[in-house]
């Protein structure tokens, strides 16, 4: 502060003079939001690739939180499909993605180079050990009810395969359910007719079953139908004078989250597919479809042809030409590089159908691949005009309004098979040829 004092000659005296001097606050910089690019991934198959290699059980017990963030972040952003085009340029198998240099080996002090914040959310580190016994007793009042579901599917299992329209029956579980793949007897014969005798069939085991119900099967509809097959939901009863019946009869509860009765123990997923052709148009669009379908498979053979880890892949017609099957001999041990290849198939199949105006992947949006054993299957179906289609059916491979929809449905559907053979003889016939003509 000045304090200043005029004099009657107008001389200007400076007393007290003080300066005050006031240190800026240090403002912190902007933090910058994620890029779009680290958002793309999605709740879909062939996007936990990415995911799982960040999660703790892949990381070091003590970087749990860092990983518990990334997932969380993996998982948010934009709704748009993802082009899974990028998936093919991996050249590394998902055996060998984990013993690529980790956070683990950084010094202990040092912080990820990505910069992402860790979760106030994530959860607690815990030694693997302990979090391995952990979710085994979380488990453990559960299995005796898969023990359930598992025998009803069995015995539905046996019953189908006594159908004298069924030629094969493939059975399945993976940690998304169970499948039943049914390959029938013949060309001839209608879907319909499978998928009636393998609903009666489930209903009736379930019938006898003290334990297991078929999720709504008193209700209007307790199948879901898809392309060539349906979906059921299969739920365990703890006791049946404590439980909402009405969750199991009707498939759903009045009461929502203030019923007092016991609601299922756990509910598994059934999927059942009819992998056949199901022709309904004319003769010739039927003969062009199948050709478009054919080119489909041949190029997804081609470009798995071009992986590193693939010694052998082959386009084969089934009986009548009402399907395609891609066999794929990987090389090494066909174990370890299984689940990277049928990722790899899946990518191509995409890639390929996005490509054409006229195949489409049925239920591209939703669940397009029914797991087998030693591989998956998929329903092709035909676009004649987008305009007119039920994009329900196409997208999530059901439509709701049953016979009432107006508009279009597929009239031509084909399956196309992917499936890992082992290798049968030590050395592959390529390898000797290609060593021959190395010699020459």
């Amino acid at each position: 502060m000045m304090s200043i004092q005029m004099s009657d000659t107008c001389n200007t005296i400076v007393k007290n003079t003080f300066i005050t001097v006031e240190e800026s606050t240090a403002v912190e910089p902007r933090r910058r939001s994620v890029p779009p690019s680290t958002r793309l991934c999605q709740e879909v198959a062939f996007c936990k690739l990415c995911v799982d290699e960040l999660r703790p059980g892949h990381l070091d017990s003590d970087l749990s939180t860092y990983a518990e963030t990334e997932t969380q972040s993996s998982h948010s952003g934009s709704r748009t499909p993802v082009d899974l085009s990028s998936l093919s340029a991996w050249s590394t198998p998902m055996t060998q993605l984990s013993t690529q240099p980790s956070f683990a080996t950084s010094p202990v002090n040092a912080r990820p180079s990505s910069g992402v914040r860790l979760s106030s959310k994530a959860a607690a580190f815990k030694p693997k050990a302990a979090m391995a016994a952990a979710a085994k007793e979380t488990h453990k009042p559960f299995e005796h009810f898969k023990k359930h579901i598992a025998e009803v599917i069995k015995i539905t299992a046996a019953s189908v395969r006594k159908s004298a329209h069924v030629g094969n029956l493939d059975v399945s579980e993976d940690e998304n359910g169970w499948s039943l793949v049914i390959q029938p007897r013949g060309n001839q014969v209608d879907a319909e007719i499978l998928l009636n005798e393998a609903k009666e069939a489930l209903l009736n085991v379930c019938s006898t079953s003290k334990s297991t119900y078929v999720m709504g099967y008193c209700g209007s509809n307790p199948f879901n139908m898809r392309p060539n097959g349906f979906e059921a939901s299969l739920g365990c009863m703890r006791s049946a004078g404590s439980a909402c019946w009405h969750v199991f009869k009707k498939g759903f509860c009045r009461h929502e989250g203030n019923c007092s009765k016991q609601h299922p123990a756990i509910e598994v997923p059934v999927r059942v597919l009819v992998a056949s052709a199901q022709i309904k148009g004319c003769q010739r669009f039927a003969s062009a479809f199948r050709q478009v379908v054919a080119d489909l498979a041949n190029t997804v053979t081609t470009e798995l042809k071009k992986s590193p880890y693939v010694e052998l892949a082959m386009t084969t017609s089934d009986q009548d030409r009402s399907g395609w099957t891609i066999e794929l001999t990987p090389k090494g041990d066909a174990a370890a590089h299984k689940e990277y290849l049928l990722t790899l198939a899946k990518n191509a199949l995409f890639s390929a159908s996005n490509n054409s105006s006229v195949a489409y992947i049925m239920g591209y949006a939703t669940k397009p691949f029914t797991h087998k054993a030693g591989g998956f299957t998929t329903m092709i179906g035909d676009m004649q005009d987008e305009s007119r289609v039920c994009w329900d059916f196409y997208s999530k491979g059901m439509c709701s309004r049953g016979c009432a929809c107006k508009w279009e449905h597929p009239e031509c559907l084909l399956p196309i098979n992917v499936v890992i053979k082992e290798r049968s003889y030590p050395i592959s016939l390529l390898a000797a040829v290609n060593s021959l003509a190395t010699a020459r």
